[in-house]
């Protein structure tokens, strides 16, 4: 399995998040051209047809109260713990989502959907920054979040059953938010799928830089 290469050895780390950069920088190109705008009116039409009275729901849980009441949950456990190394590695991946984000909407600039002009809003407050459409911020923060989360329960958990239901859970959970934005038509389908292409590629390379492999770990002991 691929978390058990990662395991002993960092190379598939980068890699993932090479691949993963690379798709989000063809989805990116193809919200300039035609076969993009085809994708997201088929997408988009797809969505008015089935839509979902549970969807509010869904992009509530993405929301940036929502991801910001269980960041900080999260990150007062790892420092109760004094899990110092996950606790940076945790505020590393997230602030630097959420300033990622922040920094490729300003560079690609792209028009919500229906061309309405949106303001980024916390805490039910409007800042004067406009918030384009590409990548998805909803997206992106509920993804990194919770691939935090599955990537916790996979290094520290020990029964594989929970792991398995934190892996599927955590999962759903991405793919409802990520659903969500689509069909409450606050963004094009190919801002979701960049919004998790690159957050996939974010938290990799961020794991890359703090994560220590077990077995190299074992190496340096055996050697000494």
């Amino acid at each position: 399995m691929w978390w058990i290469k990662i395991r002993s050895n960092k190379k598939p780390i980068i890699i993932i998040s090479g691949v993963f950069l690379f798709l989000f920088m063809v989805v990116a190109f193809m919200t300039s051209g035609t076969q993009g705008l085809l994708i997201d009116e088929n997408v988009a039409y797809w969505a008015d047809q089935n839509s979902l009275p549970l969807m509010n729901y869904a992009s509530f849980i993405g929301s940036s109260e929502m991801i910001l009441l269980v960041t900080v949950i999260v990150g007062l456990v790892l420092l109760i713990r004094r899990n110092w190394k996950q606790l940076f590695f945790f505020f590393t991946v997230s602030v630097g989502g959420v300033v990622l984000n922040l920094a490729l909407k300003m560079l690609i600039r792209r028009a919500r959907p229906g061309d309405e002009v949106s303001y980024i809003e916390v805490f039910n407050q409007n800042l004067e920054i406009q918030s384009y459409s590409f990548p998805s911020g909803h997206t992106m923060r509920a993804t990194i979040l919770f691939l935090f989360l599955i990537y916790l329960s996979y290094r520290f958990g020990k029964n594989s059953m929970l792991k398995f239901i934190t892996l599927i859970v955590f999962v759903a959970l991405i793919v409802t938010v990520a659903l969500s934005r689509i069909m409450l038509d606050a963004h094009f389908a190919t801002d979701i799928a960049g919004a998790l292409l690159i957050s996939i590629s974010w938290f990799f390379l961020c794991l890359y830089f703090f994560y220590t492999p077990k077995q190299a770990s074992y190496q340096m002991f055996s050697h000494r």
